[in-house]
């Protein structure tokens, strides 16, 4: 079955929508991966309301597709990825209750138990975002480290990304104290780790020993292996690390812009969100305005935070 998904994902006109579609009627009628390959394009087209240029992809292509899917099914019997489909039961249940419309595939790789925390692990408590938009001063990451580090300590599991520079701070806060890290990334595994999947993930991470560490990490990823990151992605990159996040602070954003917009709707959701009381741009303002509490950095917080966290 395993390789028939990547059959699936390998043809580009094939997005999340139609592939949700999709994976629920081969659910809903049992048919078997043979019995599917074994389908005209008009049986394709009729059977899962595919658009005629892809159900004729699927049949035209059909040998091509079958041996990249194969040669892509040899990687994750070398290097410890996991495909997941939101029928597999590791697939993260915060993505079905938080994101409205989840991707229907997960390319995963590392230490997956991490995907399911709370119960995972007893050392890692929850997880956790520090929300800073792009043209943060200096002053707002050195904060946004500070909350990162502290939450760390008190069994936080920062969800970051790996291309904008409050992404990568986070990620090397818990590197630095040899703790796990989410990332979710907005290209593929493989294109931003390397063939051997281990590759620094940002340049940032320079420093002894900083490469991707798949037992104490993990990296997933809505997109094919190879994809390249686009500007669109990081929409959806945004919209998944909001989702799989147990505890959002707010530490500096702009108003009106998609990092706000994730805040209200990790808000809206009943998320433990929080906005620094002091600093931040207009967004920090107009969070506060909507009634998302403030965070006070006094002693003891991160314990109070963490607290709540396992009320909820």
């Amino acid at each position: 079955m395993a390789q028939f998904v990547l059959y699936l994902h390998s043809v580009p006109q094939l997005g999340e929508k139609s592939l949700t579609r999709l994976f629920a009627v081969l659910a809903q009628q049992r048919l078997t991966p043979t019995q599917c390959l074994a389908l005209t394009a008009s049986e394709w087209k009729a059977r899962f309301d595919l658009k005629a240029s892809v159900a004729n992809s699927l049949t035209e292509n059909k040998s091509p597709l079958l041996v990249k899917s194969a040669e892509l099914l040899k990687a994750f019997r070398v290097h410890p990825l996991y495909l997941i489909t939101q029928s597999s039961a590791a697939y993260p249940a915060k993505l079905e209750r938080y994101d409205e419309t989840p991707p229907p595939i997960l390319y995963a790789l590392g230490n997956a138990r991490l995907l399911e925390l709370p119960q995972a692990s007893q050392n890692a408590l929850f997880t956790f975002t520090v929300a800073v938009s792009n043209d943060a001063v200096s002053s707002s990451l050195d904060r946004a480290d500070e909350i990162a580090n502290a939450l760390i300590v008190a069994g936080g599991v920062p969800v970051t990304g790996h291309d904008r520079l409050p992404y990568q701070r986070l990620a090397l806060c818990a590197q630095r104290l040899d703790k796990s890290i989410l990332y979710v990334l907005d290209r593929g595994l493989r294109e931003a780790l390397g063939a051997d999947y281990d590759r620094p993930p940002f340049a940032a991470a320079r420093i002894r020993d900083a490469v991707f560490e798949p037992r104490r990490d993990v990296a997933i990823s809505p997109f094919r292996l190879d994809d390249h990151g686009l500007g669109a992605n990081n929409k959806r990159r945004d919209r998944l690390i909001f989702a799989l996040s147990d505890v959002v602070i707010v530490a500096d954003i702009r108003s009106g812009g998609g990092m706000m917009s994730e805040c209200i709707r990790a808000f809206e959701q009943s998320k433990i969100v929080r906005v620094l009381s002091e600093g931040g741009r207009e967004g920090n303002t107009a969070l506060l305005g909507r009634g998302v509490p403030a965070l006070d950095l006094k002693s003891g917080w991160a314990a109070e935070l963490t607290d709540q966290v396992e009320e909820k």
